[in-house]
Order: C-alpha cells, then structure tokens, then sequence
C-alpha cells in the first residue's frame, strides 16, 4: 500500500510551485528585495529578471510534467517519459538544496528556496 496517495502528492506538489511562483513574483516586482535571493550572487536587476523569469518557467515545466503524469492535460505523453523527468526533477531539488547549503547569504541557507 501507499505511504501517499498519488493524487494528493500531485496537488501538494502543485500547490508549492504555485506558491513558489508567488514567491518569485514578490522578488520581481521589489517586494521581497533579490540582493538575498541566488544566494546573493546577483549582480543586477536585468540578472535578476532572466534569473526569477527562469525559475518561473522551471515551476511552469514542474506543473506541467506532474499534470501530464496524472493525466490532467488534453495530450498524451508516455508515463515512462514523465517518471523520468520526475526523477531528474527531483535531482535538480537536490542540487539546488546544495546550492542553498554553499549560499553567501545567511537567510538562503536557511530556506528552501
């Protein structure tokens, strides 16, 4: 039997990248200031926006691959395609978990995102 029933992990996994996409939003329009975001790397405001632009995307693509795995979108895509590109999401988590670790900035280390 299952830990987790798959269709409520879906909708958890889909409710954080929503709200992960709030959050880049906030840093896009100044509410959260980006100086403390990337791990305090950016340099700029246009590098800012290619990077929070990127993110957002990413979220989009992680929606959409949980959505076409459960079958939630009017396209087919073979469910060994989208269990693949489950697992490399969950490795690309993982390095950005490390990234956070290696962070200059103190509050990125301590967050998840």
């Amino acid at each position: 039997m299952r830990l987790i029933n798959l269709k409520t992990a879906a909708y958890s996994i889909i409710a954080i990248m929503l709200l992960t996409i709030v959050f880049h939003i906030l840093i896009i329009t100044g509410v959260i200031p980006y100086e403390i975001t990337w791990g305090g790397r950016l340099k700029s405001y246009e590098d800012m926006i290619r990077f929070e632009t990127v993110s957002i995307l990413v979220n989009i693509t992680v929606i959409l691959i949980v959505a076409a795995h459960m079958r939630w979108v009017p396209f087919y895509i073979d469910t060994r395609i989208t269990r693949i590109a489950l697992w490399l999401l969950i490795i690309m988590f993982l390095l950005n978990t490390v990234g956070n670790i290696v962070a200059k900035t103190a509050l990125e280390k301590h967050s998840g995102y």
